[in-house]
């Protein structure tokens, strides 16, 4: 009986978003990347990827001049090239500070497009509402901010 596993010892839960920050933000970057292949996107290396292709860790200048990578540069069929950020925040944290720095380096970016993507509810809805207003508010560029990785899925195929 000694080698038997006991009955009722508690089974582990996993925990989807177990780790650091940074590690959990990956994952979500994955299982983003993921859906882009299953929805029909393939990846290349191209600066500027053809249609239904897409780059990870695009480089472009944020606010501050310095090079930035952003999670995704997808060239869709309709919507031409996009550019995406893609950020998991499960739990509160600094991600409300990094809205505004989100906004005006993808400002800078050269794609008409910009996209961000959260995944988690860890922003303020205050945050999360300052970003919307001013990403409505932004002429020259078209913002698209979507509060799961569903709904940015849903643009992408139904638009």
């Amino acid at each position: 009986m000694d080698g038997q596993l006991p009955l009722f010892d508690e089974i582990p839960v996993k925990n989807e978003y177990a780790g650091s920050p940074q590690e959990s933000n990956r994952k979500f970057c994955t299982e983003l990347e993921d859906e882009l292949i299953a929805i029909g996107f393939t990846e290349c290396s191209d600066t500027q990827p053809k249609i239904k292709k897409y780059t990870k860790r695009a480089a472009y200048q944020d606010m501050y001049g310095s090079t930035r990578h952003s999670t995704f540069l997808i060239h869709h069929k309709r919507k031409g090239l996009l550019r995406v950020e893609a950020h998991r925040q499960v739990q509160s944290g600094s991600v409300d500070q990094k809205f505004p720095f989100f906004y005006e380096s993808l400002s800078n970016a050269p794609e008409r497009t910009v996209v961000i993507v959260f995944d988690g509810k860890g922003y303020k809805k205050e945050a999360y509402d300052w970003l919307l207003t001013q990403t409505e508010n932004r002429i020259e560029k078209v913002f698209k901010v979507f509060s799961s990785k569903e709904d940015f899925l849903n643009y992408l195929i139904n638009e």
